[in-house]
C-alpha cells in the first residue's frame, strides 16, 4: 500500500489503507499511500487518480438541455489527509475561538443554501464520478450571488483558521483538483473543515462522505506529476512488499548496461 513512517500509529494507518480503498470503490482506480509532491515540497497520507473518459454530459444553460462535451484526457486528481486525534488536527489557541465560532455560523447558512441549490438547479452536478453520491457540485453559477459571498467569507475565515497550515498551502496552491480529510468520528466539527475539502469519517471498517469537497481546476502538468508520484509510491510498495531493495535493482542497472553494450 505504501511506505509507513516509523513514529505512525495504528490508527493512522488505518485510516490511511480505508482513504486507498475508499478511493478506488468511488471509481478512482490509480491509488497510493504516501506519495510525495516535491514541487510543494509535502508528502501526504494517499492520492489517487481517475481516468477522464472521453464524452461525459454537461447541462447547457443557455439551450436548457444536456449536450456531450469532450473531457480533459488527464483526468481528476484526489489527495487525502488523514487525522486520528484533535491535536494534531487543529491548533488549540484562544485568538481563534471567535473565528471558529463564526465559522460555524456560516457554515449552518453556506448547508441551507446549497441544499436549497440542489433542489432549483438539478444540472449543477458535475460529472466527476461514476456513483452519484460521491459526484460533486458547481453552486459558482449566475443567479446565486448570495451564495457566493457567503463562501468568499467562508474562505476568508478558513485561511485564517488554518493559516500556513498544510490544508492551506495545498489547497492554495491547488495541489489537486479534490481534498479530502480523512477522520475518526466526533474528531472535530463541520465547520472546522478546511475550506473546500471534503469530509470521509471512519464508521467501523469503512469511510463514509459526510462532506463534498469542491472540484478545483488544476494545470494538466500538475494533474500528470501527481499521477507519475502515485505510480512511484505503488512501486515503492510493490518493492517492499516483493523484498525487493534498492542495491538489486542498482546491481540489475549496471548489469543490464553490459548487457547492452554487448548486443
Amino acid at each position: 500500500m505504501g511506505e509507513r513512517n516509523a513514529s505512525e500509529s495504528e490508527e493512522h494507518l488505518r485510516l490511511k489503507r480505508l482513504a486507498v480503498v475508499w478511493a478506488q470503490a468511488a471509481g478512482y482506480p490509480i491509488a497510493a499511500a504516501e506519495v510525495s509532491i516535491p514541487e510543494f515540497q509535502f508528502r501526504v497520507d494517499a492520492a489517487a487518480y481517475r481516468p477522464a473518459r472521453e464524452i461525459e454530459l454537461r447541462w447547457d444553460e443557455q439551450k436548457q438541455k444536456r449536450r456531450r462535451i469532450s473531457v480533459a484526457s488527464l483526468g481528476v486528481t484526489a489527495i487525502f489527509e488523514c487525522k486520528c486525534s484533535r491535536p494534531d488536527y487543529l491548533r488549540d489557541a484562544a485568538s481563534l475561538v471567535k473565528t471558529r465560532d463564526r465559522l460555524e455560523s456560516l457554515t449552518a447558512r453556506r448547508t441551507q443554501h446549497e441544499e436549497l441549490l440542489k433542489l432549483h438547479y438539478p444540472s449543477i452536478r458535475n460529472g466527476d464520478s461514476l456513483f452519484p453520491e460521491y459526484e460533486t457540485f458547481d453552486f459558482d453559477r449566475p443567479g446565486c450571488e448570495a451564495y457566493g459571498r457567503l463562501m468568499k467569507e467562508v474562505r476568508r475565515l478558513s485561511s485564517r483558521l488554518h493559516a500556513q497550515t498544510k490544508f492551506d498551502r495545498l489547497t492554495q496552491w491547488r495541489a489537486a483538483n479534490l481534498h479530502f480529510l480523512v477522520a475518526e468520528p466526533e474528531l472535530f466539527r463541520p465547520h472546522e473543515l478546511p475550506a473546500d475539502w471534503g469530509l470521509l469519517l471512519r464508521n467501523g471498517d469503512a469511510l463514509e462522505l459526510a462532506i463534498r469537497p469542491v472540484l478545483h481546476e488544476t494545470r494538466a502538468t500538475q494533474r500528470l506529476s501527481l499521477l507519475h508520484r502515485i505510480a512511484m509510491a505503488g512501486t515503492r510498495a510493490a518493492n517492499a512488499h516483493l523484498g525487493i531493495t534498492f542495491d538489486e535493482i542498482e546491481l540489475t542497472r549496471r548489469a543490464s548496461g553490459r548487457w547492452t553494450k554487448g548486443t
